[in-house]
């Protein structure tokens, strides 16, 4: 019953998206707001948000290295900016990411212009962590070439996979994993 609550929330995501009357497709992403779906669980988290310092730099990882696909892009709201302490004389804009599987925006990215933010250089408060199927030496290689700090790739187990942790451009804290097959 679960995947098939999953899937119709799925479509219906899609749907939302595209019959939306204020939808703008360009360049593969919209000006629309996200649809409101209901969780089908509680608790549910709907995304991560990590503050950037230059949104087309940290596409270059997130989207062009990693794959993640842009549902949308807009100004950043100013309830956003109260939660996030932004000052306002900065510029902001979000992205919402997703795998692009019919859910909408798993990871959300907010550019701050105009102010210092500051980066973590000691111990990392959270990381993400991403399952790629993916060749690991390639994305290794693609993650150093853009300048990301990258860890060496981790062979572990329980469960079998393969891990490369890094560190993107503005300091967030990154697990790329992937999982070796049952045998």
């Amino acid at each position: 019953m679960g995947n098939l609550i999953s899937f119709i929330r799925q479509i219906l995501t899609v749907l939302a998206v595209m019959t939306s009357p204020i939808a703008v497709f360009a360049a593969g992403h919209t000006s629309a707001p996200p649809p409101v779906m209901l969780a089908d669980v509680d608790p549910y988290v709907h995304r991560s948000n990590f503050i950037v310092a230059d949104l087309e730099r940290a596409l270059r990882v997130y989207r062009d290295i990693i794959g993640f696909k842009i549902d949308a892009m807009a100004p950043a709201s100013t309830f956003m900016d109260d939660v996030l302490n932004i000052p306002a004389a900065a510029e902001t804009r979000i992205a919402f990411l997703s795998s692009g599987e019919g859910e909408f925006g798993n990871i959300a990215m907010t550019e701050i212009k105009g102010v210092d933010l500051p980066r973590n250089n000691g111990i990392h408060s959270s990381v993400l962590i991403v399952e790629v199927q993916r060749d690991m030496e390639t994305l290794y290689d693609q993650l150093k070439a853009e300048g990301c700090e990258v860890d060496k790739i981790y062979e572990l187990s329980r469960p079998s996979r393969r891990e490369i942790p890094f560190t993107d451009l503005d300091g967030h804290r990154v697990i790329l994993m992937r999982l070796h097959a049952p045998e």
